[in-house]
């Protein structure tokens, strides 16, 4: 069986009956802040859980310009990630299929190296 590589990748689907979305905050943890919800539960066995979920980014509509492939959501990871999600469906049931890459600096790659130096002019 060949390995699946599913790094930075993920999917998100309607939650199931037994979660409810409770309350939001935020926790503070070693000093830093964090965005929080809770959310109410219950294990396979039918114990009463509370699981706690932290905020990792945030997903804006993204203007697909004519681009049907172009992500429906798209936005900051930190500050050197980006998530883009597409809406899709499954067996008639919505989900967003979701991938992290590098974020762009604007639209233009990075600078290359000058091509006129040789390496006796580089200054370090």
């Amino acid at each position: 069986m060949a390995d699946y590589d599913d790094s930075n990748r993920g999917a998100a689907w309607t939650p199931f009956s037994t979660q409810q979305l409770i309350l939001q905050g935020k926790l503070n943890v070693d000093y830093t802040d964090h965005k929080v919800v809770l959310v109410k539960d219950e294990t396979k066995d039918g114990r009463k859980v509370i699981e706690v979920y932290g905020k990792l980014g945030v997903m804006f509509d993204n203007e697909k310009n004519g681009n049907d492939n172009a992500p429906d959501f798209s936005g900051p990871m930190g500050d050197n990630l980006r998530i883009a999600g597409w809406k899709k469906m499954k067996d008639g049931a919505p989900y967003i299929s979701m991938n992290i890459s590098e974020k762009m600096q604007g639209n233009k790659a990075p600078d290359p190296a000058p091509s006129n130096l040789n390496d006796d002019e580089i200054p370090f």
